[in-house]
């Protein structure tokens, strides 16, 4: 018997809740709710012209002190009315737009303005209104036409059985009573919280940032009305201090990823600079698409901020304050803010933690105030979160972040040269514990009192001490450095590994599978554990490479060839140089000297990263070379790639501890190079290069 095939459809029924939960759940904080009902009243001016640009917001309620002092609006008597003369809505909008959850209405294009883009589109910012308020009353009305009133109750979508097709709306059209000739009134009553000081102060804040503080919109003003004239109402407006940066940089970053019209700003030379980049700056490949940006930097020592707080005939506390409240880079889409980038203490660029790698270079998030500016059409991958709170996390994102940092990079890098450092000899000193020696009292002792024998022998223990702990502080340190280059090879060396122990298993599982035959074949077998031990060698090979860069302690430095220790190093970044087809070419010489593998390893472990990292920006073929020349007094080793080079105004500071022109660099590969060179008595300095890019010269005239 054959059973009947059914067929149908279904169709959604939401429960009546699920209007409350977009507003409750997914709208954090009253403030933020009240931006997004806001930037509905943005939105009513993109169709009128000649508008009365500003939106007032009005607190209504009782005043009321707390035991510590501080005011509050009271919930129970309190209301917030949100007021613009916009254009107005129609009955035919309020029913098929206001009244369709996630409509499509800002999205058609004959509601499009062609001089401003609208700031929401998803068609849920109104239901912001119930994180606010349990009612709300909205009153609307067109030139010319009534008044239509529309009543909401949140209260009525709480109930968990009730379908929204079962709660009916109450609307009337009346003459007008509220509105003189046209806009829009949100009215919401019984309060959810109390408005205290701080809270009225965050919001002021935010809404200082909802349109760019940086470059202020003049078509669209926000007005803040408290009750009994309390002290924080009034238009919201920049502070002072936006105008007074140290540092500004702005320009625009195009649809593929090219810097243009750059310009910096540096105000203790008073001068703007228009920045020109080579074709190494940016990334490849690049989707994120085309955005504007400016970044204010502070120097935050108090004797600049006092200094500016004179200028600007205020104190450093309230410069201080201005700083803190808008500090970090806000994304503004179309003129309107992206929440919650650029709030207090969202560091989502992690600019912090960058510092923290690099505190001499690095600026942190708080002595930025910044934007960039993108749109829904020119950058169309960058996509909000459902919450409205965000854009979703994706490539397109994390190019916008690199950007972010290859911006500011040019900055630190202008910065660190202007800034006052301790000046010091030019050449590193024989040993970094010299001052510890106590050889200058003995000498005066020995001229002043040299009968007084017990104290020079006191004296020349001490000495001796100090000599042995300063070896054992100069061998940890030693280790230290060759384990922090370890460090930087655990990628190469994993996939190293992994490649070996892939090839002993498939060969040891093809001479299993040849065991369990009936009739094994011998010779297949000992063929197979004789590739086994050629891949065995090969590992050992890797962890013999490795073993000078080890943690424990050594003996005195052995004779090596250095051309055949240099090629060591290289097959350890094999990897990497092979995924840019970088041409490698090294000497036909052989020279036996006495030099310590570990440290010769750390050195061209850092020249070799840093050449990747700069040839990975370059088109066309890349290459590296090494030289060794053996001269009268010590022996030389050039080492040269064909990457974007070193700008000579940089030339002298790529040496200095934490100096990087890399936008995340740390700074402390060429000053370790540097230290060790020192300690044979050496030379490290960039010469010119024989390649085009980058050219070291390194001299050992010591312990070789």
């Amino acid at each position: 018997m054959i059973r009947e095939i059914k067929t149908g459809t279904f169709v959604f029924r939401p429960r009546a809740r699920l209007i409350r939960t977009i507003g409750e759940e997914l709208i954090s904080d009253d403030k933020v709710a009240i931006i997004e009902l806001v930037k509905n009243s943005y939105d009513a001016y993109c169709t009128l012209q000649n508008a009365a640009p500003i939106v007032d917001i009005i607190f209504n309620g009782d005043v009321k002190t707390r035991a510590d002092g501080e005011w509050y609006i009271d919930k129970n008597t309190a209301s917030i009315t949100i007021y613009d003369e916009g254009v107005g809505m129609d009955f035919n909008t309020i029913q098929h737009a206001w009244m369709e959850p996630a409509t499509n209405f800002k999205k058609l294009q004959e509601n499009q303005n062609p001089k401003r883009k609208y700031a929401g589109e998803k068609g849920i910012g109104r239901f912001a209104s119930a994180k606010l308020a349990s009612k709300l009353e909205l009153i609307t009305k067109q030139e010319d036409e009534d008044e239509i009133v529309v009543s909401f109750d949140w209260n009525d979508f709480s109930n968990d059985f009730d379908y929204l097709e079962d709660i009916h709306i109450d609307w009337l059209i009346r003459p007008a009573q509220e509105i003189k000739r046209h806009g829009t009134i949100l009215k919401l009553v019984n309060l959810n919280e109390d408005w205290d000081k701080n809270k009225i102060k965050d919001l002021r804040i935010a809404l200082s940032r909802l349109l760019n503080p940086i470059v202020p919109s003049e078509d669209f003003l926000i007005n803040l009305i408290l009750p009994e004239n309390l002290e924080l109402s009034g238009l919201i407006e920049r502070p002072e201090t936006l105008n007074n940066p140290n540092y500004s940089i702005k320009g625009v970053i195009s649809d593929n990823g090219q810097p243009e019209n750059i310009v910096f700003y540096s105000r203790l030379k008073k001068i703007e600079e228009e920045l020109v980049f080579n074709s190494s700056f940016g990334l490849k490949n690049y989707t994120a698409g085309a955005f504007s940006f400016e970044f204010k930097i502070w120097n935050r020592e108090n004797s600049e901020l006092l200094t500016l707080a004179n200028e600007m005939g205020t104190i450093v506390k309230n410069v201080k304050e201005d700083l803190d409240e808008l500090c970090g880079i806000s994304i503004y889409r179309d003129n309107i803010r992206v929440l919650p980038y650029g709030n207090k203490n969202n560091d989502w660029v992690r600019l912090d933690l960058r510092r923290v790698n690099n505190p001499t270079l690095r600026l942190s998030n708080n002595q930025i105030v910044g934007y960039i500016s993108i749109g829904i059409e020119s950058n169309p991958l960058l996509k909000d979160q459902s919450n409205r709170e965000g854009i979703v996390e994706s490539l397109a994102f994390e190019e916008i972040k690199d950007y972010i940092k290859l911006i500011l990079n040019e900055v630190e890098q202008r910065r660190y040269k202007e800034r006052p450092r301790e000046e010091g000899p030019k050449k590193p000193s024989n040993s970094l514990f010299e001052s510890f020696s106590l050889r200058g009292i003995a000498t005066v002792i020995q001229k002043t009192n040299p009968k007084n024998s017990e104290i020079l022998n006191l004296i020349y223990e001490k000495e001796a001490e100090i000599k042995d702990s300063w070896s054992k502080v100069l061998e940890i340190i030693s280790r230290y450095r060759r384990l922090s280059t370890l460090g930087q090879l655990i990628d190469p060396i994993l996939h190293d590994g992994r490649n070996y122990l892939n090839k002993i298993d498939l060969k040891s599982t093809a001479i299993i599978n040849e065991t369990e035959k009936e009739s094994a074949n011998l010779n297949k077998i000992a063929e197979k554990a004789g590739e086994i031990q050629v891949v065995r060698k090969d590992f050992a090979q890797l962890f013999s490479r490795l073993e000078p860069f080890g943690g424990r302690r050594r003996g005195r430095p052995k004779r090596i060839i250095v051309e055949n220790a240099i090629k060591n190093i290289f097959l350890l970044n094999q990897e990497e140089l092979a995924k840019l087809n970088v041409e490698c070419s090294f000497p036909e010489t052989q020279h036996n000297v006495t030099i310590d593998e570990g440290e010769l390893g750390q050195i061209f472990i850092n020249l070799i990263q840093n050449a990747i990292y700069w040839l990975e920006t370059t088109d066309g073929p890349r290459k590296i070379s090494v030289e060794v020349i053996e001269e009268v007094d010590g022996l030389v080793i050039f080492f040269n790639d064909n990457g974007p080079g070193i700008k000579p105004e940089i030339a002298d500071d790529i040496f200095n501890p934490y100096f990087s022109t890399k936008p995340d660099g740390v700074g402390l590969g060429l000053a370790i190079i540097g230290e060790i060179m020192a300690d044979y008595n050496g030379e490290f300095v960039l010469v010119e290069s024989i390649l085009g890019g980058a050219s070291f010269k390194l001299k050992f005239k010591y312990r070789i």
